[in-house]
């Protein structure tokens, strides 16, 4: 039974006279007549009695109108929303984001709901490498990851950014200090286990400068090892962009050396036909002026 033969039945039951129903439909009546019968014979009984007074609906099609509004009225809200889908005005988006897009993410999801309200937008904090993990597994559709990012993915650099050295009175540094200058102090550190690749990133250019950082502490947020700084637990290296403005008395010492320097990149699967997302990455383009 096809959806087209329910609107015709509907349509008939709602007119009760084949001339009428045929008329609206565009159809001949003896076209509309085929598809009754033809309904008729695939449940087993007739939909209509067909007498002197006129076509009226049997038991059963009174039974099977109920129904059938409902499914039609299913099938066509199903349509919309595939129609919306397409067009980037509805479906979902899910985001991972880190530190380093916690200004860029909110103006573009902002954005992208003043032209698409209908998106379903999910965020998840991750690091890069939770990030890469979960657009492999199809529970990301896009990801702000630090580059060098896995080949595998459409990316779109968006941020560039770099470390820089955190001081407080406790611990005075010239403010020309560079890492060398800070290999016997202790250190806090964003922990490995949050974010490997920023550990991992802080080790190689200590290790460069000679020395292996004495990390007395790992906190999860910088925000944490900048009030560890401040209370004089030690010095920490952090993202030039979460910067220590929320934190009087801490200074920062610009390290650099070029190997600092790193880019995030929006990453997404290739292939990839989600209508959100493309909705999501023009607006993304627009943002980072990307021509």
């Amino acid at each position: 039974m096809e959806m087209r033969e329910l609107k015709s039945f509907i349509l008939l039951a709602e007119q009760l006279h084949f001339g009428r129903a045929s008329r609206l439909l565009n159809l001949s009546q003896p076209a509309l007549t085929k598809q009754i019968r033809r309904m008729e014979d695939e449940l087993g009984a007739p939909l209509f009695e067909r007498g002197r007074h006129g076509t009226m609906l049997s038991s059963l099609g009174k039974q099977f109108l109920k129904e059938a509004r409902g499914v039609v009225a299913n099938f066509d809200r199903l349509l919309e929303s595939a129609h919306a889908s397409a067009l980037g005005e509805s479906g979902k988006l899910s985001l991972g984001f880190g530190f380093h897009t916690l200004e860029l993410v909110p103006r573009v999801i902002v954005k992208l709901r003043e032209t698409s309200p209908g998106i379903q937008i999910s965020l998840r904090d991750m690091s890069s490498a939770e990030q890469a993990e979960a657009l492999r597994k199809g529970d990301l559709d896009l990801g702000f990851i630090r580059q060098p990012a896995p080949a595998e993915f459409k990316l779109l650099p968006v941020i560039k950014d770099r470390l820089t050295l955190v001081s407080s009175a406790d611990f005075p540094l010239p403010p020309n200090a560079t890492l060398t200058s800070c290999r016997d102090l202790p250190f806090v550190s964003i922990s490995e286990a949050r974010s490997p690749g920023f550990y991992g990133h802080v080790l190689r250019l200590c290790g460069k400068h000679g020395f292996h950082p004495r990390v007395i502490q790992q906190v999860p947020e910088f925000t944490t090892a900048l009030a560890l700084v401040q209370a004089g637990l030690g010095v920490t290296v952090i993202p030039q962009s979460a910067g220590t403005s929320r934190f009087p008395g801490l200074r920062q010492h610009p390290i650099r050396d070029k190997d600092a320097a790193w880019t995030v990149a929006a990453a997404w699967r290739k292939g990839d036909t989600n209508p959100a997302l493309a909705k999501f990455l023009a607006i993304l383009k627009t943002e980072v002026k990307v021509p």
